[in-house]
């Protein structure tokens, strides 16, 4: 297999593509949820993701940011955390909540994307096991 790597979603025309050239596959981010909290300077926010390495391990990226000049003494930046590569085998959105502040909870079990996902994710495990 190639060494190259597309990314998509699930039964994509990018996966298709991917699997006719022998190229490998790895799942596209997918935003999990915003948050805004009020700061003595503004605000700072914060943007959640579900992304995948080439290797296909899913981590969780955090982009945080402050407008004007207080973004530096705020923190602004981008965070990755790693997942284990079976993180999303059995899981739900409630359990997936688990990794995320609680103000996030709402917006992940609405999130209709992050659902679909992990309900293939999990289709596609049960059948590579048999």
């Amino acid at each position: 297999m190639s060494e190259k790597v597309v990314r998509g979603v699930f039964d994509s025309p990018e996966e298709e593509y991917a699997r006719k050239n022998g190229l490998r596959f790895v799942h596209d981010k997918i935003l999990v949820a915003r948050t805004r909290s009020e700061t003595p300077g503004g605000y700072e926010g914060r943007i959640y993701y579900l992304c995948f390495k080439d290797s296909g391990q899913p981590y969780i990226r955090k982009e945080i940011f402050t407008p004007g000049i207080s973004a530096g003494s705020c923190m602004g930046g981008e965070f990755n955390e790693d997942l284990p590569m079976d993180f999303l085998v059995d899981c739900d959105l409630e359990k997936f909540s688990d990794e995320f502040p609680l103000r996030c909870y709402e917006q992940i079990l609405k999130n209709k994307e992050l659902a679909e996902l992990i309900r293939k994710w999990n289709l596609r495990y049960k059948a590579s096991k048999g």
